[in-house]
C-alpha cells in the first residue's frame, strides 16, 4: 500500500517502509502507530546523511546519527569497500549466510553511545553498524545504514537482502 500517512493509518499496516526520508511527516501519528505495535523499517541515503546530526533525540530513528556519513573517497573515507561481519547469535540474521561479494561503499554512521551495541543487528567488518533497531512500546524501528538501492552497496541486489528483510518482518 502506498499513500500518505493518513491513508496508511486507515489500513493499519504491520510494517511501514521509508527509504531516505530525513524527517517523516506526521511524526506523532507514526510514533503512536509504532508504540502500538507497528514496525517502521527505514533506509538511509543522501538526504538522511545531509541532516543526520539534526536528529538528536528524533523518535523515529533507532539510534542517534552522525552528520555526513562515510563513503569511498569522501570524509572518513575508505580505501576499499567494506564487507559484512558475521552475524551475532542474538541477531535475527544469525542463521543467514553472508555472500563474500556483498560490499558496502557508503553508510550513515551512528553516534557512539553506551547502549549502541544493544541496538546493532548487523555490522561491517570494521565494527560500524549496518542495521540497528530499537524497541518503542510494543513496536520497533529498524534502520539499514545504507540505501535501499545499489547506490551505496550491492546488498540490495543480493539474496541476502531479501532474507534480511524477511527476518525483520516475521512476527
Amino acid at each position: 500500500v502506498r499513500g500518505s500517512v493518513d491513508q496508511l493509518m486507515l489500513v493499519q499496516p504491520d510494517v511501514m517502509i521509508a527509504a531516505d526520508i530525513a524527517r517523516l511527516p506526521q511524526t506523532d501519528a507514526i510514533q503512536e502507530w509504532v508504540t502500538q505495535g507497528g514496525h517502521l523499517l527505514r533506509f538511509a541515503g543522501p538526504a538522511m546523511a545531509n541532516v543526520a546530526s539534526q536528529f538528536a533525540d528524533y523518535p523515529l530513528l533507532p539510534v542517534q546519527m552522525r552528520q555526513g556519513g562515510r563513503n569511498l573517497g569522501g570524509t572518513m573515507s575508505w580505501q576499499t569497500p567494506k564487507t559484512l561481519a558475521d552475524f551475532e547469535p542474538l541477531s535475527p540474521f544469525y542463521q543467514l549466510d553472508i555472500p563474500s561479494d556483498v560490499t558496502i561503499r557508503a553508510q550513515v554512521l551512528a553516534e557512539p553511545s553506551p547502549d549502541l551495541a544493544d541496538k546493532v543487528l548487523a555490522r561491517l567488518q570494521d565494527g560500524t553498524p549496518l542495521v540497528t533497531q530499537a524497541q518503542r512500546g510494543s513496536g520497533r524501528i529498524s534502520l539499514f545504514h545504507v540505501t535501499a538501492t545499489p547506490q551505496w552497496s550491492n546488498l540490495p541486489l543480493s539474496g541476502l537482502f531479501v532474507e534480511m528483510l524477511q527476518s525483520l518482518v516475521r512476527p
